[in-house]
């Protein structure tokens, strides 16, 4: 029994040496002193760059030595500033501190004069570049409403990312000004004015990888297909076989191709009862593919329509029949044909003529 209580002992003596040999190293080290670690750091994400705002409220920090990479192999000293309370300081990283696009894990160390330390404040943070704007896409056009006046109305179909932040519209007006109309948070129907369709209309769409991002990334520009149905007879040069005239006006063939559709007794192209075939010839300065028409005609008030007519084009040197009817009953009668390439219509009627207007289309588009 003695021999077990000296063991015990025994064993106490040398547990309390080994601690005090342990103590003894830790005063030889000397006491550790930490200062104040950042308190909060917010990341604003860029092309091809990084803003960091960070807040540090220990007075005692001199530097914020900041690191990322592999290991921690990068790192940057950022001198702590005076500054007010509460106040943000800041710095913009980029290729040139070997920062490039992708995600990233900061690490945070202050340090005051003396060369003390604080812990170790960690924060994430984004870089966005050619990546990141090669899979950007234009927001769908659905439809493009042109309008005579020029006027362009835009159906969108709606945004397919919370990251678009608008669309920007660049096109020429009609008085030769060149605009770009920008379209924050865009919805799905919008208006340009006055635009001459001729020199082309282009948009592209605006994002931010995130709301507190610096910069704004553009997907390529695309052109707006616009496709717009046009009456090539409109007050264009027109000459007649026949023309009835009487005593309360002239029943000229220009009425016929005036833009006014509507009943009106002296505002169309009648021609005399008799000397058929009759015909009324419209050169359309220039050549155009055509492939509808429509007419209004009849008397008091579109009654006692043409019966029988031919819409004929010039081609190769000919007229040649693109649309005849025979029997007709519509007095606002419009139909399709394959479409053809013409300089000049012909409307060839077999009975007594009494047109309000006659429309010819082509589908144009730029």
């Amino acid at each position: 029994m003695k021999n077990f209580i000296f063991l015990i002992c025994i064993i106490l003596l040398v547990g309390c040496a080994e601690m005090n040999d342990k103590h003894d190293e830790f005063l030889a080290r000397g006491e550790t002193v930490y200062i104040g670690k950042v308190d909060s750091v917010q990341a604003f994400p860029g092309k091809e760059r990084l803003l960091l705002k960070y807040w540090i409220s220990d007075p005692r920090a001199k530097n914020v030595t900041v690191y990322w990479g592999v290991n921690d192999v990068y790192s940057k000293v950022l001198p702590v500033t005076q500054h007010a309370p509460g106040e943000a300081l800041e710095e913009i990283f980029s290729a040139a501190d070997g920062l490039t696009e992708g995600n990233y894990t900061f690490h945070w160390v202050s340090s005051d004069l003396n060369g003390n330390k604080s812990m170790v404040f960690e924060s994430l943070a984004s870089i966005y570049g050619s990546l990141y704007q090669e899979r950007l896409l234009n927001r769908r056009i659905v439809e493009t409403i042109p309008a005579d006046n020029g006027d362009l109305g835009i159906t969108l179909a709606g945004s397919s990312s919370s990251e678009e932040i608008g669309i920007e519209l660049f096109y020429t007006q009609t008085d030769g000004t060149e605009k770009t109309d920008y379209y924050p948070q865009a919805g799905t129907s919008l208006t340009l004015l006055a635009v001459d369709y001729t020199k082309g209309v282009r948009y592209r769409t605006l994002y931010k990888p995130s709301p507190t991002a610096i910069d704004t990334f553009y997907a390529n520009t695309s052109s707006v297909a616009i496709t717009k149905v046009t009456n090539v007879l409109l007050k264009k040069p027109v000459t007649a076989s026949h023309t009835n005239d009487n005593s309360n006006a002239t029943f000229a063939p220009e009425n016929a191709v005036d833009g006014v559709r509507h009943y009106a007794p002296n505002n169309r192209w009648v021609s005399t009862n008799g000397g058929f075939p009759q015909y009324m010839e419209i050169d359309l300065q220039g050549e155009y593919t055509i492939s509808s028409f429509k007419m209004w005609n009849g008397n008091n008030s579109y009654s006692n329509p043409i019966g029988k007519f031919e819409l004929q084009a010039w081609i190769d040197g000919n007229w040649v029949n693109v649309h005849s009817v025979t029997g007709n009953t519509d007095p606002t009668y419009g139909a399709d044909f394959e479409p053809v390439a013409t300089t000049k219509v012909r409307f060839q009627a077999y009975n007594e003529v009494r047109l309000y207007e006659l429309e010819v289309y082509s589908i144009i588009k730029y």
